[in-house]
């Protein structure tokens, strides 16, 4: 569909028994070269790219996943919108600790967020700088290239109960003397090299993504902030593919994707737009529609059209089910979420689980004829209306809303 590419990077993090324990992730400009201009932005950038367009569950599985954070980060509240028990936040060895930073270390580590030191030193300063925060943090990170071995053993007794981690670790000699000083997990090219990861870039429009976040913040009735995402598909399939990453409460089934919105929440979909604007991921332009765009609007046209043409008591609850039906659909293609991993994550109604799993009842028929009018398939077009009840002089209006 000719989409751009979003580039990251992970390498894995390691027990004792070298078993996969979590990955860090690394930013990734759009070339995917490594230059940061702006910290705050870098750390928005990967969480968007593993919450919005890759997915969590297929960027580290039931791994941890660990990201460096600005510290302006703390300050802005998006990390609410991520789940507390996968990610744990890396503050800089440099990040000047007051009582603000403390404040809001807290606060997150109240909430189950957790959080470790990159780069740790033996430097008394060190203890020092972080001395208050040192309660809510859980991982020590030491770079081995720039550690004295010497010096680590009397740093280390001042911070007991502490899960340490070794990372650069290049050589087994290197692996081996950190583990004899009791570090629990390890880093670097001895196990893996750095991972670059690209994948299909799906991004929103800036203007859209800002007048819903300016609606939500103004206390605009949610029905009419669900209307308006109707008019934002690459922001509606990020949306999914964030509730797919981070989960529901409500194990309840979905009918339709206000549903899912209003379970979210209006303070979680806050947060998660900021991290978009901080990311500066969506189009800063009025560009003309993405192919993806156009071919979310052709499927949602045609089934639209099709159940209007069945004449069923039911057809507003069907209208609601098929743009629902659509992204998930869409998210399978584009994406490459397996659709068997998406229901799992994301509960829907029986009738658009049936539609997209076997093309099966009302709604899968009219999907499975949606796709075929899509692909010019006549034979089986011939047989779906005729399933349907449907006049074959109806087709031609229903190709009429073919766009692509």
């Amino acid at each position: 569909m000719g989409n751009s590419s979003n580039f990251f990077a992970r390498q894995p993090i390691l027990n004792r028994f070298e078993e996969i324990y979590a990955y860090e992730f690394f930013f990734r400009d759009t070339d995917g070269s490594s230059t940061i201009d702006d910290p705050r932005s870098a750390t928005a950038s990967v969480l968007v790219n593993l919450v919005n367009q890759f997915g969590l569950h297929s960027s580290a599985a039931d791994a941890k996943l660990f990201i460096n954070i600005d510290p302006a980060i703390l300050q802005s509240d998006i990390l609410f919108s991520l789940p507390a028990d996968r990610f744990v936040f890396e503050l800089p060895a440099e990040t000047k600790i007051t009582t603000k930073e403390r404040e809001l270390v807290s606060l997150l580590f109240s909430k189950g967020y957790r959080f470790a030191i990159d780069n740790a030193t033996t430097d008394e300063s060190f203890i020092y700088n972080f001395e208050l925060v040192l309660d809510y943090i859980t991982y020590i990170k030491f770079d081995t290239t720039a550690t004295d071995l010497d010096l680590l053993p009397d740093t280390l007794s001042k911070l007991t109960e502490k899960k340490l981690v070794a990372q650069r670790v290049e050589i087994p000699e290197v692996f081996e003397a950190y583990r004899d000083l009791g570090f629990d997990y390890f880093q670097g090219y001895f196990f893996a090299n750095l991972h670059i990861i690209q994948h299909n870039r799906i991004d929103p429009k800036h203007l859209g993504v800002i007048k819903i976040y300016n609606m939500l913040i103004s206390k605009t009735p949610f029905d009419q902030i669900a209307e308006e995402f109707k008019l934002h598909n690459e922001l509606s399939l990020q949306f999914l593919q964030y509730v797919n990453s981070t989960g529901l409460d409500d194990s309840n089934p979905n009918r339709s994707f206000e549903e899912l919105l209003k379970k979210i929440g209006e303070i979680r979909i806050e947060h998660w737009l900021m991290m978009i604007i901080y990311s500066k991921s969506a189009k800063m332009i009025n560009a003309e529609k993405s192919p993806f765009s156009l071919l979310v609007e052709q499927r949602i046209d045609i089934m639209n059209a099709i159940i209007k043409a069945l004449y069923r008591p039911d057809a507003k609850k069907m209208h609601e089910e098929a743009r629902l039906c659509v992204f998930i659909s869409m998210m399978e293609t584009v994406l490459n979420v397996p659709m068997i991993s998406l229901l799992q994550q994301i509960q829907v109604s029986g009738n658009v689980e049936e539609a997209l799993m076997a093309r099966s009842g009302i709604l899968g028929r009219v999907f499975a004829l949606t796709i075929a009018i899509e692909n010019d398939e006549y034979a089986s077009i011939q047989v779906l209306m005729k399933t349907l009840h449907l006049d074959h002089s109806l087709l031609e209006t229903f190709k009429q809303y073919k766009k692509i």
